[in-house]
């Protein structure tokens, strides 16, 4: 059985997983693609020298409504004023050494910030 019917029937069932893939390929928040070349996203400062700051997805940008992933780059010396957020953060440093305040739990907010060093070699 080799008629048009059955060619276009075998066609569809080899290309729905490429469909499939397509459609699972961006997130479900304005299209926000789920893999992405980070050197295409643009960059910001902020007005501050030294730093490099690129929002890889958030919720300015993107719609989300618990998370922002950013990617900062700081130079050699540059830093950015204490401060604090009103959420959870995590720093993941792939190179270098920086100085991290964090207030103590222990201590009315906005809390006396202890100092911690993060060092890698």
């Amino acid at each position: 059985m080799t008629g048009p019917c059955f060619i276009s029937f075998f066609l569809l069932l080899n290309l729905l997983p490429f469909f499939q893939t397509l459609e699972a390929s961006h997130c479900s928040i304005k299209g926000l693609p789920l893999v992405r070349n980070i050197a295409d996203l643009p960059q910001d400062n902020y007005g501050r020298g030294g730093l490099s700051h690129i929002t890889v997805a958030g919720s300015l940008l993107h719609g989300l409504k618990e998370v922002e992933v950013w990617l900062q780059t700081f130079a050699p010396g540059s830093r950015t004023p204490i401060h604090r957020h009103s959420c959870e953060e995590v720093f993941v440093v792939l190179k270098g050494s920086g100085t991290l305040y964090l207030a103590s739990s222990s201590n009315k907010y906005p809390g006396k910030p202890e100092e911690h060093f993060i060092i890698f070699e």
